[in-house]
């Protein structure tokens, strides 16, 4: 009778630490695909603008420009960085890679007149490459001091700066 009860009782632990085992791994790859999805609506979001932006630079110059296209384009590189800073799974990658900085400077200075087509296409490529490393490498939790420090001055920040 207590071998039954004992058997019956390592039964249903097994069973309780097999469901939490499941549901944890379950948990884990639905924010890797979470994150996937992020980073892959940021890449889409970027070259879209990128082909919008140089199409209607090109296209300026010969007689199929009309300014409805202008007007799409700058509906589309919103677009992006609306893409960009709506990522809720990988906000902080993003952020601490300096992807929207790094986009803004390009758009800009190629809309400037600062860089040319070689260079805008250099720096998107740049970014591309980048984004793909960041989607293929997680990042790294960074460790317990670390987390400690930037605890402390988020409390610091939010006691300076009630709600």
């Amino acid at each position: 009778m207590q071998t039954a009860l004992t058997g019956l009782g390592c039964a249903l632990i097994g069973i309780l630490v097999g469901h939490y085992l499941t549901r944890s791994w379950q948990r884990e790859q639905w924010r890797r695909d979470k994150r996937y999805e992020d980073y892959q609506a940021v890449l889409s979001a970027i070259t879209a603008a990128y082909m919008a932006i140089v199409g209607v630079d090109k296209a300026s110059t010969t007689s199929l420009y009309t300014p409805e296209m202008t007007a799409e384009m700058e509906s589309i590189k919103i677009q992006s960085f609306k893409v960009i800073r709506d990522r809720i799974f990988i906000a902080d990658e993003l952020e601490s890679g300096a992807i929207i900085v790094e986009w803004d400077t390009a758009v800009h200075n190629y809309e400037m007149r600062t860089s040319d087509v070689r260079e805008f296409a250099g720096r998107y490529s740049e970014l591309n490459d980048k984004l793909i490393r960041m989607a293929l490498n997680p990042p790294k939790r960074p460790g317990w001091f670390k987390r400690w420090r930037m605890d402390r001055e988020f409390k610091k920040y939010r006691d300076q700066h009630p709600l």
